[in-house]
């Protein structure tokens, strides 16, 4: 393309993680090529290290998500460093994020709104196409969001999970009022207790055991605290009216199904390493509403984004863990080792 309809100035290269295939990985310099029409060119700020990301690298994320080679990094935020053709209405240093899935727009689920549903074929920034486990990445313009100047770069790297998290809770639709139990003490379980706030909920039930994850959850609105051990014991119960579930454990599926009073709805987010435990017979008898949720729409990123530049989502604190995009390995190794603070682990290039 010609370059003289770029706007904007980037180097040649762009040091990057490739992943070959299952432990199988390294930092290259990639030639960078110019954004196309409709394309941002993002010069990244932080990415995030997410759980399908440590799947990615061992190679057991399911076949159909991911394509390797490839450049990993779904998680992110960063500024513009270069305008494809036909993209007016970004500047160059804008400081942005972008939503991962890469649909169509056309299809029958893109049009009704559920953009992370596209027909049209599983495509996604970090698994399918490369993604910000670099010091560039380049996007189509559609799924640009932008930011506040000055907006914090390692937090707003946060915004994707955030955005899934927006996704089931604009599903379940509490009451104001409502009494609330999240399973999970993870990014997703506080990130939900912080957005649950904005309910005004008379009661905040976090079950999960991180010493760390209680402690925060308890500062962003958590009212008390319950064991996994304890969720799951025959009979208990906390009578929740919304249960959000996004702790990734093959228990947290049963402690949500039991905090659940009957008629309840329940959002599934987590997805176990194994089999799930649970009686689905639970749903019939307590007469439940189950929500399933893949990723964020469209919409679920609006809404993030919205709350973000507002003011109203605190995800600094999520952060305890840096590392140089070229101190992968290391950062993969804490990770493993979860340490007793562990929480979110970011790459900076």
């Amino acid at each position: 393309m010609d370059s003289t309809t770029v706007k904007g100035t980037f180097p040649e290269t762009n040091p990057s993680v490739v992943v070959r295939g299952p432990d199988d990985f390294g930092v290259e310099e990639r030639p960078l090529a110019p954004p196309g029409p409709g394309e941002v060119l993002v010069r990244v700020g932080a990415a995030g290290i997410c759980g399908s990301d440590v799947e990615l690298f061992a190679g057991t994320r399911p076949a159909a998500y991911v394509s390797y080679p490839v450049v990993p990094g779904h998680e992110w935020a960063g500024t513009v460093a270069a305008l494809g053709e036909g993209v007016d209405w970004l500047d160059v240093d804008d400081p942005v994020v972008a939503q991962g899935f890469r649909n169509c727009g056309r299809c029958p689920r893109c049009r009704e709104g559920a953009t992370n549903l596209c027909e049209a074929g599983y495509a996604e920034t970090g698994f399918t196409h490369p993604g910000a486990f670099s010091s560039y990445v380049a996007v189509p313009a559609r799924l640009v969001h932008r930011l506040n100047a000055g907006a914090d770069l390692e937090a707003a790297a946060l915004l994707e999970p955030s955005a899934c998290v927006l996704e089931g809770v604009l599903a379940a639709a509490p009451a104001v009022g409502a009494r609330v139990a999240v399973v999970g003490t993870g990014t997703l379980s506080l990130v939900a207790c912080q957005v649950l706030r904005a309910y005004s909920p008379s009661e905040v039930v976090l079950i999960g055991d991180s010493p760390s994850g209680r402690e925060l959850g308890t500062a962003w609105g958590a009212t008390r605290c319950v064991s996994n051990a304890e969720a799951v014991e025959p009979g208990w119960t906390c009578d929740a009216d919304v249960v959000i579930e996004a702790g990734s454990r093959q228990t947290s599926a049963k402690a949500a199904l039991n905090a659940a009073r009957r008629g309840a709805t329940v959002v599934l987010e987590g997805i176990p390493g194994g089999p799930a435990e649970g009686d689905l017979t639970d749903i019939v008898l307590k007469h439940l509403r189950v929500q399933g949720v893949f990723g964020a729409s469209a919409s679920a990123w609006e809404h993030v984004v919205g709350m973000f530049n507002a003011g109203l989502l605190d995800l600094r604190p999520l952060i305890s863990h840096r590392y140089a995009v070229a101190d992968v390995g290391s950062a993969l190794s804490t990770l493993r080792e979860r340490p007793a603070d562990l929480r979110k682990v970011l790459l900076r290039p």
